[in-house]
Parts: structure tokens; sequence; C-alpha cells
């Protein structure tokens, strides 16, 4: 019996019904043989006869290019499928049969990895807000009234004009990297409890849980079975006054930020820049997350891999090396898409700010 991929991963008008078009013989037979197929040469003559010359040289050039997804896939044990190009994790991110639904299913790693998630990554009965699935009714609102509240539309200024001056002599060479981050620890924490405080152990807390999200390894299974990894987690959830938001950002959220930084002190150290504009250099110094972790929600035909994906296999969008294809806001926020980052223009307002208080000083070499 032969599958027919479903239309709306592809192209518009190249995916035709029937098991003997080019979609379906790539999808049979895998990209990197769909050549060699008799019956891909076939479908290619139909396909050329009913969408043109121009359409057709454009698709056959999209359906050559061998997927850049990379599956890793033992029956019971292990599904999980990582993408790390710009293109294709443009185009899941849009698919419904892709979502946030943490449910615990699938092979025996796939259930550990969500038990990891909805263990640690919960308030009470619910995700964290980053977590929501795309269909639950509030996560559009409170995305929309998170932007707005963070960009500085509320009365208060988003920092304070000697914090952008801190983090600027940073940025031209002075003070150190814990420092850095333990101030904007300090700003992103404020824009929700004003009476947030950062200090080293805050931000040792963050440090820890964000070396716990890239996966485990032997110094993360030593903090939990010593429980330096809970009482991380408990002191920023104290700081954060168990607001959601708060946590996400003062545990998750600031290393993004903290990167950029780090990232414009070494092209501040350049030694002409007068080519480069303001907001090109921060373009520039944008940092993505590592990666963020999606379910398959029901079984389905991709492009991306040979073998349908079943319902329980974990998608792992590599944002940071999909970024580094793609530099811009789309891969480091999820920008244009349902999941959008709320902290997006914060984040790139803070950062120009930062940018041009530096060029107004005297950068240490």
């Amino acid at each position: 019996m032969h599958h027919e991929p479903p239309r709306r991963i592809h192209p518009a008008n190249t995916w035709q019904a029937g098991s003997g078009t080019l979609a379906c013989v790539a999808a049979r037979n895998g990209f990197s043989r769909a050549r060699q197929s008799p019956d891909f040469r076939r479908a290619g003559l139909a396909c050329h006869a009913r969408i043109g010359d121009d359409n057709f040289w454009d698709f056959k050039q999209w359906l050559m290019v061998k997927s850049m997804a990379r599956r890793v896939r033992v029956p019971g044990l292990v599904d999980v499928v990582q993408v790390s190009d710009p293109q294709e994790i443009r185009s899941l991110a849009e698919q419904p049969f892709l979502d946030r639904n943490f449910v615990v299913r699938g092979p025996l790693i796939n259930r550990l990895v969500i038990g990891k998630i909805r263990r640690w990554f919960r308030f009470g009965e619910q995700f964290l807000p980053v977590l929501a699935p795309r269909d639950d009714l509030g996560r559009c609102g409170r995305q929309q009234e998170l932007a707005a509240m963070l960009s500085g539309s509320q009365p208060s200024e988003p920092w304070a004009d000697e914090q952008v001056a801190i983090l600027a002599d940073y940025v031209c060479g002075r003070g150190r990297d814990d420092e850095a981050a333990i101030l904007v620890q300090q700003i992103i924490g404020c824009r929700f409890v004003p009476t947030y405080r950062s200090d080293q152990a805050s931000w040792e807390a963050a440090s820890k849980i964000d070396q716990f999200r890239d996966g485990l390894s032997a110094k993360t299974i030593i903090w939990q079975l010593t429980g330096r990894l809970r009482r991380a987690f408990d002191l920023l959830r104290a700081r954060a006054k168990d607001d959601p938001w708060c946590f996400h950002g003062t545990a998750i959220g600031l290393h993004g930020v903290v990167a950029a930084l780090s990232r414009m002190r070494q092209l501040r150290a350049a030694p002409d820049l007068s080519a480069l504009s303001d907001e090109a250099a921060v373009r520039r110094c944008i940092a993505a997350p590592k990666q963020v972790p999606r379910t398959v929600e029901t079984e389905v035909q991709t492009p991306i891999v040979d073998q349908p994906l079943s319902a329980g296999t974990l998608v792992v969008l590599q944002l940071e090396a999909a970024h580094a294809k793609a530099p811009g806001e789309e891969m480091a926020f999820m920008h244009g898409h349902w999941s959008e980052c709320p902290a997006r223009e914060f984040v790139t307002s803070l950062l120009l700010a930062v940018w041009r208080k530096s060029m107004q000083k005297t950068a240490t070499v």
C-alpha cells in the first residue's frame, strides 16, 4: 500500500494525488535513492507535463537536495529526529502534527525525556508558559500581554541608564562574564517582580538549569542525586515569587542575552566598525537557544526522513545550528511562528541600547 504524503507540508501545486508522482516516489524510496527509481523518472515526465518547465525545475532542485534531518530510531528504545536546516524547521514549525503536548508515550528514552520535562518544568498543574501547546486557550493572549509588558509600553522603563552603561563597559572589555550575567538576570527579573534580587547564587542556579536542559551528563546526574539541582530550581522559583514567566526569564531566557553580550564583546574589539550599522551589529550578535523539543501527535510522512513519523516521536529543532546558517530573528526567536518568543523586542532593544552606549566608550583590547 502506498501512503500519499500530506499536501500541506510541501510546495504548492507540486504534490499530486496518486502513488506515481514525484513526491510519492521520493517519499517511498527515500530522497537519496529516488533518482535511481524508474518510477521516479516516469513520475518526473508526468510532473513536467503538468506544471511546466519553470516550476518543474524549481521543484526538482528542491527535491534533489537531501534532507539535513537526522533520525535516531531503535524500535522500543528511542525515536528522535534532529532538525538543523532553517528551511526544514520553517516548514515543520507550522505543521499541526508537531506540537508541545508532552504526553508520556513512545519508546523508552522518549518517555524518559518527556518525564524529565514534566517533572522539572511545571508550575503546579501547568507547564511553563513557553511549553504550552498551540491550542492552549490562554497561550496567545498571554504571549501578547507579555510582549507588551516587556517592550516597555508600561509606564516604567525596561532598564536603567546605569545598567546599560555597566553592560556597555563589559562589551568594551571591562568586567567579568558573571558580573554581566548577574546584571542581565536582575534586569529581566525586575520586569516581573520589582523587588527581584540577583546575585552569584542565582546566576549559578540558572547555569545549572541551563546545563541540565542541554541533556544528561555525569555532572547533572550528580546534581540530581545530591539535591543541588532541586535547590537551584527552588532558589529561582523563590526569587521569582512563583511567577512562571519570571522564572523562565531568569532561569532560561537570560542565557540568550548573556551569549549575545559575549559576542558583542568580541565584535567590539574589532579594529574598524565604521561600516557596520548599530542594527547590523545587533543582528550579528543575537544568539538562539541551542534547541527546543516538539512531539509528533499523529503518524505522518514528511520529506525530511524516509520513514513515517509516529505519534510520540520527539523532534528536536536545533535552533542554534539553524541560526548559524540563517542569522536573524526567525531562528533566534521563532519570529513569525505561533511559538514566537514574546521577549524578542525586549531583547533586541536592550542589545541595541548597550551597543550604542559601548560605541561612545573606548574599548579595551
